[in-house]
């Protein structure tokens, strides 16, 4: 565990991959490991591969409280996001949402979509949505 730049938070690096990480990441150990962290932590956050490239996400999202899908603008196309959610789902991954990254707001069509989403989520009535 690796103190930061940043004032209470800490790294912990992955090291060297070991020949089977899956189970690594799905033993006993690992949910060891985890419950004593979050006697220390008020918040764990777990960085991992594409759920599509390789099993360990979905190893770890049995483990944990809940995942955030990271989503490339322009790029992920809505199959492979699917596929990724019908993953989590069958280990009953708790979904807390989604992140749109790369996202070009100067791109023609953005500004629109944006707009759209900010007047219906506030016609929702719910808290007006961040940034």
């Amino acid at each position: 565990l690796r103190p930061t730049e940043v004032e209470g938070l800490s790294v912990l690096p992955c090291g060297l991959i070991p020949p089977n990480p899956s189970e690594l990441l799905g033993s006993r150990r690992m949910e060891e490991f985890l419950r004593e962290a979050r006697e220390h932590f008020d918040y764990i956050f777990l960085d991992y591969p594409p759920i599509l490239s390789v099993t360990d996400p979905v190893v770890l999202a049995s483990l944990v409280e809940g995942v955030i899908l990271v989503v490339k603008a322009s790029e992920t196309a809505y199959e492979p996001i699917q596929r990724a959610i019908a993953q989590l789902r069958d280990v009953n991954a708790r979904i807390l949402g989604a992140i749109l990254n790369g996202v070009d707001f100067k791109k023609e069509g953005y500004s629109y979509h944006y707009h759209y989403y900010y007047n219906a989520y506030s016609a929702y009535g719910d808290k007006e949505p961040a940034g």
